[in-house]
């Protein structure tokens, strides 16, 4: 992903209850981006929430997370996955 594609996450996302080990998985602007949480970019975006999703297990896997939080379209949660 080029750096001009990166988008700036909102200061809600990024303090919302933000302990730094969780990353999300969720829609932004026709995309499924992974984030961490209280990170100000995004990690990575993909065309599909497939992809975003097996992109936020590997991170997951790592150990620089605990929790992985997939988000439906509207933003509401769909699951939570644990390490």
């Amino acid at each position: 992903m080029s750096t001009d594609r990166k988008k700036i996450l909102s200061a809600k996302f990024r303090t919302a209850g933000s302990s730094g080990k969780k990353i999300h998985v969720m829609s932004r602007q026709g995309h499924w981006v992974v984030f961490k949480e209280g990170a100000n970019k995004v990690m990575s975006e993909f065309s599909t929430k497939r992809t975003a999703i097996i992109n936020g297990k590997k991170i997951l896997n790592t150990e620089e997370a605990d929790i992985l939080v997939v988000h439906r379209e509207d933003g509401s949660v769909e699951r939570l996955q644990t390490a």
